[in-house]
């Protein structure tokens, strides 16, 4: 009976020296430059978890590290790779924060612009996020003009402003096509008023145009025929303008 207790007890004992090897940190005793180099080769490897592991513990223990801001951009990536865009925008926001005038700020705004970008839902959804990434493109693009990391926010600058737009204009066409015009118009004139200068603003001025006629206003369906020949000459809602007062098109497909 003594033997099998004694015998139970070394098995616990060896269990618990297992047990507390395996729960050792990662990357226990590294040095700040190895971690840092650690953290950057599991990055390159497309290891997400491992690189964000290494930098953590890196930024945690070694807060005067002189590549701290470098080692904060490779754990926004690594976030924003992962599919984690709200601790990604955490994370480059405190590059922004913390360290405004680093060689690494324009870049970490743009982190940030995309990280938005990313989370930005299907159209027929809430745009709340959208409209974030707009706002934070649009500083991006205000904060650091002329650069190249200005130009790629612009371009996403401009594609949530086309979601956004579609989004007004979605909600027009539900009442346009159920024939309530007058409510269909509020949402038409919303698109002209934000978003006067993009594609779906031609889109708004056709389905303008369509509804005035289908009210009998025929001054205020001319005016919306002139604007967009006027100002969108060369866009789909243009072409469409002859077809659909010759009876032949349907309209309202969106920008191509």
């Amino acid at each position: 009976m003594r033997k099998g207790l004694g015998n139970l007890v070394v098995s616990l004992f060896f269990l618990a020296l297992v047990g507390g090897c395996a729960s050792t940190p990662p990357y226990e005793g590294m040095g700040p430059e190895d971690l840092f180099e650690q953290g950057a080769r599991e990055f390159e490897a497309g290891e997400w978890d491992k690189s964000t592991q290494a930098f953590e513990r890196l930024i945690f223990t070694e807060p005067t590290f002189e590549r701290l801001v470098e080692a904060r951009m490779y754990l926004a990536r690594a976030y924003y790779n992962k599919g984690e865009y709200i601790t990604s925008v955490s994370e480059f926001t405190r590059i922004i924060e913390r360290h405004p005038g680093h060689e690494l700020a324009p870049e970490a705004s743009l982190g940030i612009c995309q990280s938005y970008v990313a989370q930005s839902p299907h159209v027929q959804r809430d745009q709340t996020v959208t409209l974030q990434a707009w706002s934070a493109c649009q500083n991006t693009l205000i904060d650091f003009r002329g650069t190249p990391v200005a130009a790629e926010a612009e371009t996403l600058r401009d594609q949530m402003e086309s979601k956004l737009a579609e989004k007004v204009w979605s909600n027009g066409n539900f009442y346009y096509r159920r024939k309530l015009y007058h409510s269909g118009i509020i949402y038409f004139n919303k698109v002209l008023d934000r978003y006067p200068r993009n594609s779906w603003a031609a889109q708004a001025l056709l389905r303008l145009h369509q509804s005035y006629l289908a009210l009998d206003w025929d001054t205020e369906a001319e005016e919306a025929r002139e604007r967009l020949l006027r100002e969108f000459p060369d866009s789909d809602a243009a072409r469409e303008i002859g077809a659909d007062e010759s009876g032949g098109g349907d309209g309202g497909k969106g920008p191509a």
